[in-house]
Formats: C-alpha cells, structure tokens, sequence
C-alpha cells in the first residue's frame, strides 16, 4: 500500500509527469516502456518494537531508479523527484529522507548499453 500511493504522489506532480507521461512502475518497467521512466523498488523495511507491540512508524528504504537515453534526462528526473519527496509529510506520511543518490551504468557488468541511470535512495517512515 505504501508503495502504490508513493507511486501516485509522483504521478501527482506535473514535473515529473512532464518527464515520464505515467511511467512510474513498482519493481520493474514495462518491456513497452519508452525511456525516460521511473522504477521503485523497496530495498529493507525493519520495523523496530516496544513492549506494547510495533512501532510506528515504520521506516522502509526505497530505491528509486530513473533511467533515460541521455544523462540530463536522468539526472532533471532524479532532480525532479528529489525536490517533490525531500521532507515530504502527508497522510500516512511521516517523512520521506533522501539517503543517496548516484549514478549507475543501466546494464551488468559486460553488456552494452546506451541507457543512463541515477539511483536515489530514500527512507520513508509510514504508519499510522
């Protein structure tokens, strides 16, 4: 459930739309997918306790990848998505950290490819 609404509070923000259309995919882009897109990945969720239970909230760290045919296109949509989630509060949104960013070649080691990435890393702290 975090995911999918984190995922319409970028489809929400005409900067970035401007960039991907509605190319913001959980997991894995679609093979129809024409560059620039977004792909979410959740990387670690620890929830941490107390004697009464579960904490809240839970902080999740994402990994959100933007890849495009050219390295400005990657890195306008990383800025882009930056600016929108950096401090983010809202609903069951406690706050949204932008942890890392970096840029990554868009293919494993050996194989060929024109495709730029930037990798940004964000913990987000969700619950009620």
């Amino acid at each position: 459930m975090m995911e999918e609404t984190l995922v319409q509070i970028l489809l929400a923000t005409p900067a970035i739309v401007a960039i991907t259309g509605q190319k913001i995919r959980l997991g894995r882009a679609d093979q129809r997918d024409a560059r620039p897109y977004v792909v979410l990945q959740t990387v670690s969720s620890a929830p941490s306790y107390h004697m009464q239970g579960e904490a809240n909230p839970v902080p999740i760290r994402m990994q959100i990848d933007c890849y495009a045919d050219k390295y400005g296109q990657a890195k306008t949509l990383a800025r882009a998505i930056k600016s929108r989630l950096s401090g983010y509060q809202g609903g069951p949104f406690k706050g949204v950290f932008i942890d890392s960013e970096r840029d990554l070649p868009a293919a494993d080691a050996g194989e060929v490819t024109s495709l730029f990435r930037t990798s940004i890393d964000i913990t987000v702290h969700y619950g009620a």
